[in-house]
């Protein structure tokens, strides 16, 4: 089957943009993209990403070319399609699968929903919470409180998720919450100690996945993309400490 310089340009953009917006590093999103179009029996490709944006320039044996960007404005962590992503690249590169079928798979990946339901979702905010806690050396009562202000954290993200808050709201007003979980405690029993509480409940809004990432950009090379995602894991890291000091500093700490 043909496959026309469209169809090419169409598929390794589609998965270059699921990629990015689930959390890819940028090297394996260019990669991934040159590995379908090429599959497709494209001649030269070129793809540059960025953490807002998919370009790619696809070149076919009659010498024609097609440059096609995907805009990228929300992005999240879910390495499940990123996973889906990557097998579909290598069952085209070996020839187990065709265009029609691999672009219908690719539409479901994005489409389809991921995730666990809120319920699973803050329980295991909270065991990163109270494990966090454990490695401290808390106590039985900080282990539950740092659990139970990890669950809030998940919460909160759920509800400004549903609001189309700002970006940084969330964790803004998880340091928040968390903080004065941690202070109204210590207020009311004054043997727990606020600071495990609240390094436990501020674990789960840790941009871990970010630093990282930006870091394996630069060891590839990719300074803009690793730049970006060191400025948004520090503005993340700042929102967070900013809703804790201010509670902190409300309560004269």
């Amino acid at each position: 089957m043909s496959i026309s310089l469209e169809q090419m340009v169409s598929l390794g953009g589609l998965a270059g943009e699921i990629m990015l917006k689930n959390g890819a590093e940028t090297y394996r999103i260019e990669e991934t993209m040159d590995h379908i179009t090429k599959a497709c029996g494209a001649l030269t490709v070129e793809s540059f990403v960025i953490p807002t944006g998919v370009f790619l320039t696809v070149t076919d044996h009659t010498g024609r070319s097609l440059t096609v960007m995907r805009r990228v404005r929300n992005r999240t962590i879910n390495l499940d399609r990123i996973a889906k992503v990557n097998e579909l690249s290598r069952r085209l590169v070996d020839q187990r699968i065709e265009y029609t079928n691999a672009h219908a798979i690719l539409e479901y990946i994005r489409r389809e929903r991921t995730g666990f339901s809120l319920m699973p979702a803050m329980l295991a905010s909270g065991t990163i919470g109270g494990g966090t806690a454990i490695l401290q050396n808390g106590i039985f009562f900080e282990i539950v409180a740092a659990f139970i202000a990890a669950m809030l954290v998940r919460y909160i993200a759920h509800v400004v998720s549903r609001l189309h808050g700002v970006q940084f709201a969330f964790e803004f007003l998880g340091g928040m919450a968390v903080a004065f979980c941690g202070a109204l405690l210590h207020l009311m029993w004054p043997n727990l100690s606020p600071d495990v509480v609240i390094i436990g409940g501020i674990m789960p809004l840790v941009p871990g996945v970010a630093i990282t990432n930006a870091i394996r950009d630069v060891i590839a090379g990719d300074l803009l993309s690793s730049l970006s995602r060191g400025l948004e894991a520090v503005l993340t890291s700042a929102a967070v400490a900013m809703g804790v000091v201010i509670v902190l500093a409300f309560n004269g700490w």
